[in-house]
C-alpha cells in the first residue's frame, strides 16, 4: 500500500499532507495494513515517525513553491527541501523521542483488542514526564555531525483542553530552556535551526537560529 518510492516523491507542502491523508485514510480502511501501522511494521515506521510529522511541519513553514523530497536511510537526513528556483534551501533531520518500549506494548494492545491502557495524568504531567527522554535523545543528537541539517524536535501529545493549553506553552517553555541551556553548556550546536513541533497543541516554534529572531507558528488544520 505505501512504497519506499512513494514516499521519496518530491512534492509540495500541500502535496505532501494530502499523500500523507489519502495514506492514513486508505490504512483506516484496510484492518491488516491498519494493524502494521498501528504496530509501526516495516516501512509504516518512517512513515509514522518522520513523514506524517514532516508533513504537519513543512505545510506552515515553507511556502507551496518549495519543494520536499524525504529521503529514507542513513544519509544523514531525513528530508531535503528546496526553494522556488529548485536551489536546496535546507536539509532537515526529524527526532520524536518517545518511549518505544511503552508505546509498542499499547499498540498490541490496540491490536489485540481494539483499545489500549487508560491514560490518566493531571494536566501537563504527560508532557513534564517526556522531558527526560527529550533531553537525552537531544544529547545523543549533540554528539553526531549534523553540521548542514535543521532539527525538528517532534513532540506528540494529546490535544490538551481549551482551558489546559497554557499549562503546555509554558511547559514548553521550560523544555526551550533547557535545550538552548544545554548548547550553552557545551559551548556548540551542530545544527542551522533547532524547531519544536509539538503536535498536541497544532504549533511549531524555531527555538535555535543564530541568523533570525525566533518564530512561533501555528500549524494549519
Amino acid at each position: 500500500m505505501i512504497t519506499k518510492e512513494d514516499i521519496e516523491t518530491e512534492r509540495t507542502p500541500k502535496e505532501l499532507r494530502q499523500f500523507v491523508t489519502t495514506v492514513k485514510s486508505k490504512i483506516e480502511n484496510c484492518e491488516q495494513e491498519r494493524h502494521r501501522g498501528i504496530l509501526k511494521k516495516g516501512i509504516y515506521k518512517v512513515f509514522v515517525d518522520e513523514i506524517i510529522p514532516l508533513s504537519l511541519f513543512c505545510i506552515k513553514i515553507y511556502p507551496d513553491n518549495y519543494k520536499i523530497s524525504p529521503k529514507l536511510g542513513n544519509q544523514g537526513y531525513d528530508a531535503i527541501v528546496k526553494d522556488e528556483n529548485g536551489k536546496i534551501f535546507e536539509y532537515l533531520e526529524l527526532t520524536a523521542p518517545h518511549d518505544g518500549h511503552k508505546d509498542a506494548n499499547e499498540a498490541k494492545l490496540v491490536v489485540e483488542r481494539g483499545y489500549g491502557n487508560p491514560l490518566v495524568y493531571s494536566p501537563g504531567s504527560d508532557l513534564k514526564d517526556m522531558f527526560s527522554i527529550i533531553m537525552d535523545t537531544f544529547e545523543k543528537k549533540l554528539k553526531k555531525d549534523y553540521s548542514k541539517c535543521s532539527l525538528v524536535i517532534v513532540i506528540d501529545f494529546y490535544p490538551p483542553l481549551e482551558g489546559e493549553k497554557t499549562i503546555y506553552v509554558q511547559l514548553l517553555k521550560e523544555l526551550k530552556k533547557k535545550i538552548l541551556k544545554k548548547i550553552f553548556t557545551v559551548k556548540k550546536t551542530n545544527f542551522n535551526k533547532i524547531y519544536l513541533l509539538a503536535i498536541g497543541l497544532e504549533m511549531v516554534e524555531k527555538i535555535y537560529d543564530n541568523k533570525s529572531v525566533n518564530k512561533r507558528y501555528i500549524l494549519k488544520k
